[in-house]
């Protein structure tokens, strides 16, 4: 029997993609001379590439047990290595290099015996697409010699643990203009592994987008300044009234404030003033942003930032570009956090079903333990000194456009947006002052009597509403956006990636961080909550009683190595998959 297949391989994308003819089944068509053939696409690391792996591919995914030859459509028969770098150098096609599979029979046909030794693992897609990956290292045999090395070199794929140096930084700058060189770099070395102290000011500021690619030293310090007098002309403005809802506003943030890390020094010292300024912060927020207003956790963002950034108005300015992203976690219709609950609840099943069935035997208030990492980015659940490089490693980890401004002038301006306060004309305040919680009287949801008990973030049954959650369609990921985080192509994929294998929207991939480090928080816990008993237990939440004790508690350096595991085998794949399918079509 003679039977053929194609192989077409994309080069831009480091993957293969195949098109397979090959052994007749029920379904296959037959043609004349006994010829068979079906067709599939694979989609393949490069760097994978060889003659022998792609002779192990091609019998493996097509289950052959006969000789085969592997030629181009151009009838030039690949027999080695040399003749597949030639292929993929002289490729006509940008995007794909496909080869033909001609199936023969001989008595003395022998290739694999088996497939255990092999490097690689087949995730199939569907019938007709499968994405082809590097084992991971664990699930990979080794010989005595590569063991040996390992155990006196460590593994190779071990990522060295070394913080964005502030040598290392300004070498990132221009030397005369103080420019930054390359943004997509530096948001990958924060991603990777955050930065020192000393130079988080000013990373944070390129990361919330305040200082841009663009900027010089000059245009930071005209920015600066500019930035201070808007601030300090907006803080006024509320200030000098005495409206009552300027009143009920101010108590009810006063008290949060209070309590927001009162066991960190910076905030404790009386002499900086840092509560006071910390108010200040939230106050000209929600007074210029009568849209979401003011809501509990609020305070847990925005004191980091002004920790880190020291400056009242550059930490505003910060401040309001994050709002920028987690804006709809605040709002009332809760929507995004429902979102983010069906999300953590599929990658949970997803990933450890074992885990999921227990949490489901034991968690009747569907995932509430949860809703205060959903809603803060996990921000209570690591100590303080370890937060600065998680929220640093999570927004390097966003599309960029995430921070970017709205079409809203007024709040472009009141941001302290630099394409707006650079241009700032003193009239602007005029109308600015009209659009906020001055003129309006719809602040009737931020008063305290009015708060829903279940709008509280402290306890563990709390947030959860049954709204319509949005259908998921196709995530159509601009990754031009994305690419600020290069990720190696053969990063191992696993096989609970198949669940997200149809691409999410946009909003679920910038919610796919926080998701993945509350499964390292899950994950990290996981042998005391699998022993946890639900008998003669009054607490009807004892998982989410179990968390309450371990706040600020957790281990943040190894959940954020977890969560970037995982978070760059969902980018990666999710890219691949994404080409496959535009390839497959």
């Amino acid at each position: 029997m003679l039977s053929t297949n194609e192989i077409q391989m994309d080069s831009s994308y480091s993957s293969l993609i195949t098109d397979d003819r090959c052994r007749c089944h029920s379904n296959d068509e037959l043609y004349k001379s006994n010829v068979c053939q079906t067709r599939k696409t694979f989609s393949v690391n490069l760097p994978l590439l060889s003659y022998s792996f792609l002779i192990r591919l091609v019998n493996r995914a097509f289950n052959l047990y006969s000789n085969f030859t592997l030629h181009t459509k151009q009838n030039l028969i690949i027999t080695d290595d040399f003749d597949l770098d030639g292929c993929i150098m002289n490729q006509t096609d940008e995007h794909n290099l496909e080869f033909i599979v001609n199936q023969y029979d001989i008595d003395d046909w022998c290739i694999i015996e088996d497939d255990t030794t092999d490097n690689f693992e087949l995730i199939e897609i569907d019938n007709h697409c499968t994405l082809v990956t590097i084992k991971s290292i664990c699930n990979r045999h080794e010989t005595l010699l590569q063991k040996a090395t390992n155990w006196l070199h460590g593994s190779v794929n071990t990522l060295l643990n070394n913080y964005l140096t502030k040598k290392e930084f300004f070498q990132m700058l221009d030397s005369s203009t103080g420019r930054l060189l390359n943004e997509d770099l530096l948001r990958q070395r924060i991603y990777d592994n955050g930065c020192e102290q000393s130079i988080r000011k000013i990373v944070w500021c390129y990361l919330f987008r305040i200082f841009n690619q663009t900027m010089t030293n000059e245009d930071k310090i005209q920015y600066t300044v500019k930035a201070k007098e808007r601030y300090n002309e907006m803080k006024q403005a509320w200030q000098s009234k005495q409206e009552s809802e300027i009143m009920i506003l101010e108590n009810l943030i006063q008290k949060d404030v209070t309590r927001t890390d009162s066991s960190v020094k910076f905030f404790g010292n009386k002499k900086n003033l840092s509560r006071q300024k910390l108010q200040h912060i939230l106050m000209t927020y929600c007074v210029y942003h009568p849209e979401p207003g003011y809501a509990q956790g609020m305070t847990d963002m925005a004191a980091p930032i002004l920790y880190v950034i020291r400056d009242e108005a550059l930490a505003y300015a910060c401040f309001c570009a994050l709002m920028r992203y987690m804006t709809p976690l605040f709002h009332s219709d809760g929507i995004a956090i429902n979102r983010r609950l069906d999300l953590l609840r599929k990658t949970i099943q997803a990933i450890d079903i074992e885990l999921w069935n227990k949490i489901e035997q034991c968690d009747i208030s569907n995932l509430m333990f949860a809703y205060r990492w959903l809603l803060l980015d996990c921000k209570r659940e690591f100590p303080f000194k370890d937060i600065c490089s998680v929220f640093e490693t999570l927004w390097a980890s966003l599309p960029i456009d995430r921070f970017e401004l709205n079409n809203n002038t007024y709040s472009d301006v009141d941001d302290l947006c630099p394409s707006s306060i650079c241009s700032y004309r003193h009239i602007s305040m005029i109308s600015s002052i009209t659009n906020t919680i001055l003129s309006s009287h719809s602040y009737s949801s931020i008063a305290e009597e009015n708060q829903s008990e279940h709008s509280s973030i402290d306890g563990c049954d709390s947030g959860y509403r049954d709204e319509q959650i949005s259908t998921i369609g196709d995530l159509n990921i601009n990754y031009s956006q994305q690419d600020n985080i290069t990720i190696t192509s053969c990063i191992p994929l696993e096989k609970w990636l198949k669940n997200f294998s149809n691409i999410d929207n946009e909003y679920d991939y910038s919610d796919m961080f926080t998701i993945f480090l509350s499964i390292a928080l899950l994950e990290q816990n996981r042998s005391s909550i699998m022993q946890v008993s639900t008998i003669n237990i009054d607490n009807d939440d004892c998982i989410g009683y179990y968390f309450t004790r371990l706040v600020r508690q957790n281990d943040a350096k190894q959940a954020l190595k977890l969560a970037r595991n995982y978070h760059k085998q969902y980018v990666v794949f999710q890219m691949r998959i994404k080409q496959l399918l535009m390839s497959n079509n």
